[in-house]
């Protein structure tokens, strides 16, 4: 039986829509309705806010484009740049590449040059050593054609064809690079006659170095005699002076009595 009224309330509801509606409003279908258009409206309003969002990610989605052209174009430049600067550097590198080149040059022709002044160096300093040999045979040539006229002026003055006092003259720049001093004539008017015995006037040289007063005697010849002489000048130079000397004979002859006695006496005697 309850099957059966299930049935009949079944096709009851198929066939009056005025009953479906009723037996609805009585299962809550208002409230339904209601709770459904409450959902549509907020749905709506959802779908509203989420296109105003998709607005505004659209809007800032168009200006990060935007932005991200510019920083493209501001790369395309920039590139641009880094090529430029590229062309510059391979440009310098060609032309460092090029001075390389020219200075490799100058140094390989530095380094034959060097060759060049070394060889002529040497040759140089072969010939200076030559010019130095020359200088040196030069050298004694002269100073064997000096010992010979001196040897010549001597036996002129020995043998009267020469005044001694030429010849004194002429060894005055010997006697000055044997002593290292300038050579003065020293004069006195020996009234008392003390070097000679009879009043006269006495000359000899003089050097003075350092302190030291040399009086130095040159003559042609010296013999026993000269050697007296020479000894009582000493003398009367250190009584005016003050100063006792020392006594030196420069001759080319010198006497072997005349040297024995100098000796004896403490006077040198230098034979040139």
């Amino acid at each position: 039986m309850a099957s059966d009224l299930k049935k009949e309330l079944l096709e009851l509801l198929e066939r009056d829509r005025e009953f479906r509606l009723s037996v609805a409003g009585l299962l809550g279908y208002k409230e339904i309705l209601e709770e459904l258009k409450r959902l549509r409206e907020d749905m709506h309003r959802g779908f509203e806010e989420h296109s105003r969002r998709f607005d505004e990610n659209d809007r800032k989605f168009n200006e990060i484009l935007e932005r991200l052209d510019r920083h493209e174009e501001h790369l395309v430049a920039h590139d641009r740049k880094f090529n430029e600067i590229l062309e510059e550097l391979k440009l310098h590198r060609e032309k460092l590449e090029e001075h390389d080149r020219k200075f490799n040059e100058i140094l390989e022709r530095l380094d034959r040059h060097e060759e060049e002044i070394k060889a002529l160096r040497e040759d140089f300093l072969n010939f200076q050593r030559r010019l130095d040999a020359f200088q040196r045979r030069m050298d004694s040539f002269e100073e064997t054609q000096r010992e010979f006229r001196r040897r010549l002026d001597a036996l002129g003055a020995r043998w009267g064809i020469l005044a001694e006092g030429a010849f004194r003259e002429g060894m005055r720049g010997i006697v000055e690079r044997l002593f290292g001093g300038s050579v003065e004539r020293w004069i006195h008017d020996d009234r008392e006659g003390f070097v000679f015995g009879y009043p006269a006037t006495v000359e000899v040289d003089i050097v003075i170095r350092d302190g030291e007063h040399i009086l130095v005697e040159i003559k042609s010849h010296v013999r026993k005699s000269d050697v007296g002489v020479l000894m009582r000048k000493g003398k009367i130079y250190e009584r005016v002076r003050g100063i006792k000397p020392k006594l030196v004979f420069v001759s080319p002859y010198i006497d072997e009595d005349a040297r024995g006695d100098a000796e004896m006496l403490g006077i040198m005697a230098y034979s040139i």
